[in-house]
C-alpha cells in the first residue's frame, strides 16, 4: 500500500500566479539572507512503514512544477516536495533526533536499506519507537512571502541551497547517526531555521529555532 501525500502548493491561485511570474523573473522568489527560513514537518510515519512511501526528489519536484505551468495548469498541481527527512527514537518528551537526511532518490529513499536504518537495529534502540518525519524546506522573501525550495530558479541554485540547508541542520543538532557536517560549520545565509510541526501527531520540534 502506498501512502497518499496530499499537500499541493500550486492549488492556491495566488501561489500559482506568483510561481508562474517567477519563471520569467526569478528574482521574485529570491530567498532573502539574514531573515531565516523554515523546516516544516509535514507528515510522520513509523519507520517500518516507510517502505511504502512514494519516492522523493528535489529534481523531480522542480521539473514537475515547471511542467505544470507549461501545461497551462490543465493537469493536477504537483505534490509538495519533502527534500529533508528526520529519524527519531522514543516517545513524548523522550523523543530525540538520531538522523537527518535528504530524500534525493528517484526510488524510495527508505526501501534501499539506508545505513541509518541498519544502525537502528543496534540493541540500544530495542523497544524504542522509531519514526520518520518528511519535511518541506521553505524560504522567505519580504515582498513575496514564503515559498518552497522547489520553486527556486534555476534548479542548480535550489540544489546547492538544499545541501547547505541540510548541512546547517546537522551541524547545529549533531544527530548521533550522522557522520558528515558534524565538525565544520557550513556556509548558510538563511538562518535561523524555525521548525514547524504540522503533522497533527505530536509536538516534536514544534516551533523550535535552530
Amino acid at each position: 500500500m502506498a501512502y497518499e501525500l496530499t499537500y499541493r502548493p500550486l492549488e492556491n491561485p495566488s501561489s500559482n500566479f506568483l510561481f508562474e511570474s517567477a519563471l520569467k523573473q526569478p528574482e521574485l522568489l529570491e530567498p532573502e539572507e539574514g531573515i531565516g527560513s523554515f523546516l516544516v514537518l509535514q507528515s510522520v510515519h513509523a519507520l517500518h512503514e516507510t517502505v511504502y512511501l512514494p519516492p522523493q526528489s528535489l529534481e523531480q519536484a522542480w521539473k514537475a512544477n515547471q511542467e505544470y505551468i507549461a501545461s497551462k495548469c490543465l493537469t493536477q498541481p504537483p505534490l509538495a516536495c519533502y527534500p529533508i527527512y528526520l529519524m527519531t527514537v522514543g516517545e513524548n518528551k523522550d523523543e530525540r533526533l538520531v538522523y537527518i537526511g535528504k530524500t534525493s532518490s528517484k526510488s524510495s529513499r527508505f526501501s534501499a536499506g539506508h545505513a541509518a536504518i541498519s544502525k537502528l537495529h543496534h540493541p540500544k534502540y530495542d523497544g524504542l519507537t522509531k519514526r520518520v518525519y518528511l519535511c518541506c524546506a521553505v524560504f522567505i522573501n519580504k515582498a513575496r512571502g514564503t515559498f518552497p525550495i522547489e520553486w527556486i530558479q534555476p534548479y542548480e541554485k535550489a540544489e546547492l541551497l538544499l545541501k547547505s540547508f541540510e548541512a546547517y541542520l546537522i551541524y547545529w543538532t549533531k544527530p548521533e547517526l550522522n557522520t558528515q557536517h558534524i565538525a565544520t560549520e557550513p556556509d548558510f545565509d538563511f538562518s535561523p531555521i524555525q521548525a514547524q510541526n504540522i503533522t497533527g501527531h505530536n509536538e516534536f520540534w514544534h516551533e523550535d529555532v535552530l
